[in-house]
């Protein structure tokens, strides 16, 4: 189960490259660890305000992406 999930979360995050989202939330107010994990993830943040955001476009709740984004917050948490 734990090696799905660092796959899904690995796969999301090579997708989100390619992304303007991603690239934007390295700018502005996209710095906490919350932020860039919901980016990596697939989500979005607004540089200006510092909004993050995933799950949209009709994927409130999504249990994927909520474990995907669980695991970034705990790999990050480890890191510090």
């Amino acid at each position: 189960m734990l090696r799905a999930i660092a796959i899904l979360v690995l796969l999301l995050a090579t997708m989100a490259l390619g992304r303007p989202d991603a690239q934007a939330a390295t700018a502005g107010k996209c710095t906490s660890l919350e932020a860039r994990c919901a980016v990596k993830i697939g989500g979005r943040c607004d540089p200006a305000t510092g909004h993050w955001e995933y799950g949209y476009n009709g994927a409130p709740g999504n249990t994927k992406l909520t474990q995907a984004y669980n695991a970034c917050i705990s790999e990050g948490l480890k890191r510090k």
